[in-house]
Protein backbone atom coordinates (compact mmCIF):
# COMPACT_ATOMS: atom_id res chain seq x y z
CA UNK A 1 0.00 0.00 0.00
CA UNK A 2 1.51 3.37 -0.74
CA UNK A 3 1.63 6.35 1.75
CA UNK A 4 -0.72 8.34 0.19
CA UNK A 5 -3.46 6.05 1.45
CA UNK A 6 -2.81 5.17 4.49
CA UNK A 7 -4.00 7.14 7.44
CA UNK A 8 -3.89 8.13 11.02
CA UNK A 9 -0.92 6.83 13.29
CA UNK A 10 0.29 4.37 10.54
CA UNK A 11 0.33 7.22 7.83
CA UNK A 12 2.34 9.64 10.40
CA UNK A 13 4.65 5.86 11.22
CA UNK A 14 5.50 5.40 7.34
CA UNK A 15 6.29 9.79 6.50
CA UNK A 16 8.41 10.17 9.59
CA UNK A 17 11.26 9.37 7.77
CA UNK A 18 10.72 11.15 5.07
CA UNK A 19 10.00 14.40 7.43
CA UNK A 20 13.91 13.70 9.15
CA UNK A 21 15.48 13.43 5.87
CA UNK A 22 13.52 16.66 4.16
CA UNK A 23 14.10 19.12 7.72
CA UNK A 24 16.90 17.55 9.37
CA UNK A 25 19.26 17.68 6.64
CA UNK A 26 19.02 21.10 5.43
CA UNK A 27 17.41 22.78 9.12
CA UNK A 28 20.37 22.93 11.34
CA UNK A 29 22.05 24.73 8.24
CA UNK A 30 19.66 26.86 7.74
CA UNK A 31 19.72 28.13 11.86
CA UNK A 32 23.52 27.88 12.11
CA UNK A 33 23.63 30.20 9.30
CA UNK A 34 20.77 32.64 11.27
CA UNK A 35 23.27 32.20 14.17
CA UNK A 36 26.24 33.40 12.51
CA UNK A 37 24.37 35.78 10.91
CA UNK A 38 23.58 37.39 14.86
CA UNK A 39 19.78 37.13 13.57
CA UNK A 40 16.69 34.69 15.05
CA UNK A 41 15.51 31.94 12.64
CA UNK A 42 12.35 33.05 11.21
CA UNK A 43 9.68 31.05 8.95
CA UNK A 44 9.73 33.18 5.87
CA UNK A 45 13.98 33.43 5.38
CA UNK A 46 14.53 30.05 6.58
CA UNK A 47 12.02 27.34 6.73
CA UNK A 48 9.86 28.65 3.98
CA UNK A 49 12.53 27.92 1.58
CA UNK A 50 12.98 24.52 2.83
CA UNK A 51 9.09 23.62 2.50
CA UNK A 52 9.07 25.11 -0.90
CA UNK A 53 12.32 22.92 -2.04
CA UNK A 54 11.49 19.99 -0.56
CA UNK A 55 7.75 19.34 0.32
CA UNK A 56 5.77 21.88 -1.46
CA UNK A 57 5.76 19.28 -4.55
CA UNK A 58 3.25 17.57 -2.97
CA UNK A 59 1.82 19.62 0.67
CA UNK A 60 0.06 21.93 -1.41
CA UNK A 61 -3.95 22.74 -2.15
CA UNK A 62 -4.03 20.36 -4.91
CA UNK A 63 -1.20 18.35 -3.90
CA UNK A 64 -1.14 14.52 -2.80
CA UNK A 65 -0.68 14.72 0.44
CA UNK A 66 -3.11 15.01 3.44
CA UNK A 67 -1.98 18.93 4.53
CA UNK A 68 -1.02 22.03 2.33
CA UNK A 69 3.01 23.38 4.23
CA UNK A 70 2.76 26.65 2.43
CA UNK A 71 2.13 28.95 5.05
CA UNK A 72 3.21 29.86 8.86
CA UNK A 73 -0.49 29.32 9.48
CA UNK A 74 -0.75 25.78 7.61
CA UNK A 75 2.75 24.39 9.09
CA UNK A 76 2.43 25.40 12.58
CA UNK A 77 -0.21 22.75 13.22
CA UNK A 78 2.27 20.34 12.09
CA UNK A 79 5.13 21.81 13.81
CA UNK A 80 5.48 19.33 16.83
CA UNK A 81 4.66 16.07 14.22
CA UNK A 82 7.53 17.87 11.52
CA UNK A 83 10.20 18.11 15.09
CA UNK A 84 8.94 14.52 15.64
Amino acid sequence: MTIHLLRGARRRAALRPVWAAGLLAVGPAAAAQAAEAGRPVTFAKDVAPILQRSCESCHRAEGGAPMALVTYEDVRPWARAIKD
